[in-house]
């Protein structure tokens, strides 16, 4: 039985389905951004180095139809505001959230809600905190089935951890509440 839900969306522009580091999408859906490489389906080890990621990103900027869209330090926080409104509003338990440059990764306990529904939530909750007219984020998400306490026990570790992997600061949101085991 599913108990959890580890939930990864990203931002417009930042990370599209044939980049170099890898995606778990399964189409390029505009022919110009096809162009730019084949997809290559799950995360890549090793990664790609910088200049790759660099090039990829300079040709795909042209061919997008609006400017990709970052978070940042002045953002963060009004996206995490956002979030709190959401998970206030549907009565969510979130154990572990992360809110990076590029993408999100939020690790919430099985509620009455699909984690579709609940991703779409968030993404409309930031959105109207950020008062942004255009979504800010990508169409989609990918998401993991979480059945047992110790595969959620290190989804809430592998978010938490991530911000320092990727050199940002530890984040500690008000909306999250540890998991008590």
């Amino acid at each position: 039985m599913i108990i959890a839900y580890h939930a990864i969306f990203t931002t417009y522009g930042t990370w599209l389905p044939n980049d170099p580091r890898g995606s778990y999408s399964k189409a390029v859906y505009k022919a110009e951004l096809a162009a730019l490489g084949r997809i290559r389906y799950g995360r890549q080890s090793p990664q790609p180095a910088g200049r790759t990621i660099g090039r990829f990103r300079t040709a795909a900027l042209k061919r997008l139809s609006r400017p990709p869209y970052y978070i940042n330090g002045t953002t963060r926080p009004v996206v995490a505001e956002g979030f709190a409104r959401v998970v206030e509003r549907l009565h969510l338990e979130v154990p572990a959230c992360t809110i990076m440059n590029e993408h999100v990764h939020v690790v919430v306990l099985r509620s009455k809600y699909r984690i579709e529904y609940l991703v779409n939530q968030l993404k409309g909750g930031a959105t109207s905190a950020l008062e942004l007219d255009k979504t800010p984020w990508t169409r989609n998400r990918w998401k993991v089935f979480i059945d047992d306490e110790e595969a959620l026990q290190a989804a809430v570790e592998y978010v938490v951890a991530n911000p320092q992997a990727a050199g940002l600061k530890p984040q500690s949101w008000g909306f999250v509440k540890p998991l008590s085991f």
